[in-house]
């Protein structure tokens, strides 16, 4: 009794992988240097090891830092210099988001006075930071309170913006910056 016919198997089929040998070189091997050969193919292999794991660290870092926050530009001296002019003449060196605590003197910037970015971490130009008391720099974590100051960082850029051509005074900044 012939058996029944079989349906064809259609599936491509994929090559098992396996080790294949080194070719054997047409150089021929003292004997004595066969056991270097074979310690020199063994720290081959550890040295390859260790550059696949330091590929995957890498790999690993590169994704940490794609995660990251970006990091807060600091302001040049010519910036802070600007904002502590524009407060001290424009603002009598009141906080310009509260325009009641005293941040900045004929003597430079006092302690507590912070300078803040705005928009973002990255924007560290003279329109987008200005310089605050240390109760509003925490404040304007909260976005409430960041709508309402809105209004006054924009007055305070208008307030701000005859200053610009004008060469500043460094010496505002004291040693901290």
């Amino acid at each position: 009794m012939p058996e029944p016919a079989r349906p064809l198997d259609t599936t491509p089929t994929v090559p098992a992988l396996e080790v294949v040998p080194p070719r054997p070189s047409d150089v021929p091997r003292d004997p004595e240097q066969l056991p270097l050969l074979r310690m020199l193919e063994v720290v081959r292999d550890r040295v390859e090891s260790i550059h696949a794991g330091q590929r995957t660290i890498a790999e690993e870092l590169r994704t940490i830092k794609t995660s990251l926050p970006m990091q807060r530009r600091p302001l040049s001296k010519r910036t802070q210099a600007i904002h502590l002019h524009a407060t001290l003449t424009r603002r009598n060196g009141l906080c310009p988001c509260c325009q009641e605590t005293p941040i900045v003197t004929d003597a430079g910037k006092l302690p507590g006075a912070e300078f803040d970015h705005f928009y973002s971490r990255d924007k560290n130009k003279v329109g987008a930071t200005w310089c605050v008391c240390e109760s509003c720099n925490g404040r304007l974590i909260d976005t409430d309170f960041r709508a309402a100051a809105r209004s006054a960082f924009e007055a305070y850029q208008a307030a701000l913006k005859p200053l610009l051509g004008k060469p500043v005074q460094i010496g505002l900044l004291d040693e901290r910056g």
